[in-house]
């Protein structure tokens, strides 16, 4: 390995650059939901903005995405296991390797029982204790322990926002000094004003009409019933003709939701459209052809897709609740998501006065252009380096 070499040639290498280890067994899903994305992103940002540590990835299986093409300061350890993987079989790894990091980074909550370096963890937020019927039995066991230890077991603690940072500092006990608040970013490449060829691209055959969009998982926790019921309260007084586009996978409370959707009229249910997971290519697509994002969440630690729709010039109608204000500011209609006639009276806002409907637009591509992946990637590498010279010394 190139870094072995360097470190035995180079008199100078503690202050020259370190051996920085990642939990990527999150980052080499498939089909990427939330934290997922964020590991992927996180690693290909610091791939491009790090040209000085070398890296060592470590998952229980090979990547099949875009992470098979780092650059070589970037090499992989792949150590299968069947379960608990980050508590027991990397805990195994970090205590018997004669490669040991200087640090070690848990991008997805949970920081190895046994580590023989510091560990930075990224914990997105505190869900579980606001819905743990969400989770089932042995799930919020393993949450609970996992954010007990992982805080109080890490050398520095990185989160999405100022709401998760107060939250993690209400629940556990964290002192300022050791948690960072660390945004989001978005792919700039992906997530933009639409061209042409996009804004007449029609992936889904049953969109046929102008459709507010939401994506996420379709559960109780994203408040998906009440966007129905603000959908169908506009549509039975025929103030709108959109469609109604829901994109993810069903989740905890699913069927109440179809429930909902049942119980319309034929004439209103039909234009409620259930893509399923889309593809991640295909999302900003989907995205950059709404007339309206809706994304009306009881609980987000962040809300990354608000983001991307402020970047694809789409107005936004969000939650008033947890970070969403903090996140979105004024660059979008923020609603109480218990009313679904308040959400109604946003779209139909959006809908029915263009001056409005521009200046969100304005407000949101400004919002969006101060979130990046490398800007991300910069303030976790000083965290990192920070925590990783302090091992040294």
């Amino acid at each position: 390995m190139e870094y072995q070499a360097r470190r035995a040639g180079d008199l100078n290498f503690e202050i020259n650059f370190m051996l920085i280890g990642i939990d990527a067994s999150r980052a080499i899903k498939n089909q990427p939901t939330g934290t997922e994305y964020y590991c992927q992103e996180i690693i290909k940002a610091l791939a491009r903005i790090d040209r000085k540590n070398f890296y060592i990835l470590y998952a229980p299986e090979a990547p099949r995405n875009e992470l098979k093409k780092l650059p070589d300061r970037f090499s992989w350890r792949i150590i299968p296991f069947p379960r608990l993987w980050s508590q027991i079989r990397l805990s195994w790894e970090l205590l018997t390797t004669k490669t040991r990091p200087d640090v070690m980074f848990e991008p997805a909550h949970t920081v190895p029982l046994i580590h023989t370096a510091p560990m930075v963890v990224t914990i997105h937020d505190l869900g579980f204790k606001y819905y743990p019927e969400l989770y089932t039995r042995f799930e919020n066991f393993y949450h609970n322990f996992s954010a007990k230890f992982s805080t109080k077991h890490s050398a520095h603690i990185i989160t999405v926002s100022n709401y998760s940072a107060s939250d993690i500092q209400k629940n556990y006990p964290v002192k300022p000094s050791k948690i960072s608040v660390v945004y989001h970013g978005i792919d700039e490449q992906i997530f933009r004003l639409p061209n042409l060829r996009e804004q007449k691209t029609n992936l889904i055959p049953q969109i046929k009409k102008p459709y507010i969009f939401y994506i996420g998982r379709l559960e109780k926790k994203k408040n998906i019933t009440n966007l129905v019921k603000a959908y169908a309260l506009l549509r039975q007084e025929k103030k709108i003709t959109h469609q109604l586009v829901l994109t993810g996978k069903p989740g905890f409370g699913y069927n109440q939701i179809q429930q909902e959707i049942d119980q319309l009229s034929p004439e209103i249910s039909k234009d409620i459209i259930q893509t399923g997971y889309i593809r991640q290519n295909d999302y900003p697509i989907l995205l950059k052809n709404a007339d309206i994002f809706a994304f009306v969440s009881n609980f987000e630690g962040f809300g990354m897709p608000v983001i991307e729709a402020f970047a694809c010039g789409v107005p936004v109608v969000c939650s008033n609740r947890t970070s969403l204000p903090e996140i979105a500011q004024n660059a979008a209609i923020l609603i109480n998501p218990k009313k679904p006639f308040e959400i109604a009276v946003a779209f139909s806002k959006i809908i029915n006065k263009p001056a409005l409907k521009s200046a969100l637009i304005s407000k949101g591509i400004k919002r969006a252009s101060l979130f990046s992946w490398d800007t991300a990637a910069r303030k976790t590498l000083n965290i990192l380096e920070m925590i990783g010279k302090k091992n040294k010394n």
